[in-house]
């Protein structure tokens, strides 16, 4: 899976933070500056965006001719609102494909893989650990430490980032 810096220029802040979490959750960056795909709910500004990045608009189904229009002028596609689980998912990865466009960002460490891996098995289980352990051959108290080292390395890294 591709990994993209994503850019969300979308003034509903529920949808915003939603799709902050479900972009990061499948390992893409939220961007400020220079993105690999710009995420807007605005058409027009779309079409602007579209002449120096990849970008998507989010519309609603009463949109869709406007959104249209938009990819007509450039705009890679368009996600419906109400959002649909992994329809913002699958629409990043495809913008991805079709460009030949690889992330800016540094390769992810084999530490980060696995805790992406695992997470994404986690997720697929329902959170259930006995299930997600045997669909990836690791035994349950195996599985029990590496969420508890996770955890405890991501509470060191808010701790280093609180003093700087």
């Amino acid at each position: 899976m591709g990994m993209a810096l994503i850019k969300l220029d979308i003034e509903d802040l529920a949808i915003r933070l939603t799709l902050k979490a479900v972009l990061e959750a499948q390992g893409h960056k939220i961007a400020v500056q220079e993105p690999d795909i710009v995420i807007t709910d605005r058409s027009q500004h779309a079409v602007d965006c579209a002449r120096h990045h990849i970008t998507i608009l989010l519309t609603p189904y009463s949109g869709v001719r406007h959104a249209i229009a938009a990819m007509q002028q450039g705009v890679y596609g368009y996600i419906l609102l109400p959002l649909v689980p992994g329809e913002a998912e699958i629409m990043v990865q495809r913008a991805l494909q079709s460009t030949g466009r690889i992330s800016k960002q540094e390769p992810v460490s084999l530490a980060d893989a696995e805790r992406l891996h695992i997470q994404r098995v986690l997720r697929q289980c329902k959170n259930n650990r006995a299930e997600a352990a045997r669909r990836l051959g690791i035994g349950r108290n195996t599985l029990w430490r590496k969420i508890k080292n996770f955890e405890s390395s991501k509470s060191s890294e808010e701790d280093r980032e609180q003093y700087k």
